[in-house]
């Protein structure tokens, strides 16, 4: 068995939003970003909105062309493939949308739309049906709801669909966009224990991108922390829970409402504003925000350490 599905070294993702060919104004949605995701894997990627993850994610489906960078999936690198050769590998590489009510084309029955990818993906009519009738019952819906039009349905029996639909071809890789964050609490429970579900059921490998801390602990077995385009920091879900290192990390655990009224842990409030993406700070693209920062941090780029077995940080303070 590979030890890992996917791996991306140093990907680069900017766009150019101004300027002329000689002097480009960038947005730098990714910098030097790289991951590593093993087979039956959920990795978490946490941070806060406009950080990267999202670009992250489409960028390892390579619906978004990089900058610069290797992506090596299943055994292939298909950093530079173009679309013809990019084609035969989709059934295999799935994405999960974050809202539910926008993932469905509403003109069509909501059968129509799945049996649509099947068909995109080769299967035959029987074998789309069969898998179908299998995948209702696996995240606990009445088969009739595919004759059903998507307004007709919740966000989370939506968001099920939407789920099933990732799961139709049979994909040996999933990126999960934020799936709960447009959704109530409660419902947001109920998906999050179908995915757990799932992931016993099929060994799932899959990328799952959200803001909330308490989401990636719950669900994920390795956590990357984003800030600003680049990740700070990098552990398996229970070191990196049991020993917060970055002052960001650190800064996003604390924002999160405490159950226990005895709780009295102070909450970190972060001073000053997020950078452009544009106009990248010539240091830590944190020291602006950290209590910590020292001159150091504000001329000098931290670069990723491991500070204990596989738990790595990058910032000045280890």
């Amino acid at each position: 068995m590979q030890e890992y599905l996917l791996t991306a070294e140093h990907l680069t993702k900017h766009y150019r939003v101004g300027g002329n060919k000689r002097n480009p104004k960038l947005l730098h949605a990714l910098d030097d970003v790289s991951i590593a995701v093993r087979p039956g894997e959920i990795y978490g990627i946490v941070g806060e909105s406009g950080c990267g993850k999202s670009t992250l994610g489409r960028c390892l489906l390579r619906l978004t062309d990089l900058t610069d960078g290797k992506i090596v999936f299943d055994g292939k690198d298909i950093s530079k493939l173009d679309r013809r050769g990019l084609k035969p590998l989709r059934r295999d590489m799935q994405l999960i949308f974050q809202n539910p009510y926008s993932s469905f084309d509403p003109k069509y029955r909501l059968g129509v739309s799945l049996r649509e990818v099947g068909r995109a993906a080769h299967m035959s009519d029987d074998e789309i049906n069969e898998k179908l009738n299998t995948l209702m019952d696996t995240i606990a819906l009445p088969r009739d709801m595919l004759t059903r039009s998507p307004s007709e349905l919740s966000g989370g029996q939506l968001q099920r669909l939407a789920i099933a639909r990732a799961l139709l071809p049979g994909p040996k890789f999933i990126v999960a966009d934020e799936p709960v964050s447009a959704l109530d609490v409660s419902v947001q429970a109920q998906i999050l224990n179908l995915l757990v579900d799932l992931r016993k059921q099929l060994n799932m490998t899959m990328l799952f991108i959200s803001h909330e801390m308490t989401v990636v602990e719950h669900l994920c077995d390795r956590v990357a922390v984003m800030y600003l385009g680049q990740i700070v920091e990098n552990a398996p879900t229970k070191t990196l829970f049991a020993n917060l290192l970055h002052p960001y990390t650190r800064a996003l655990m604390s924002a999160i409402p405490k159950a226990d009224p005895d709780d009295h842990s102070e909450r970190i409030l972060l001073s000053g504003e997020i950078p452009s993406a544009i106009d990248i700070p010539k240091g830590c693209r944190f020291a602006g925000r950290c209590s910590h920062a020292t001159e150091r941090c504000l001329n000098e780029v931290p670069t990723m350490k491991e500070v204990e077995p596989d738990h790595f940080v990058s910032c000045f303070l280890y």
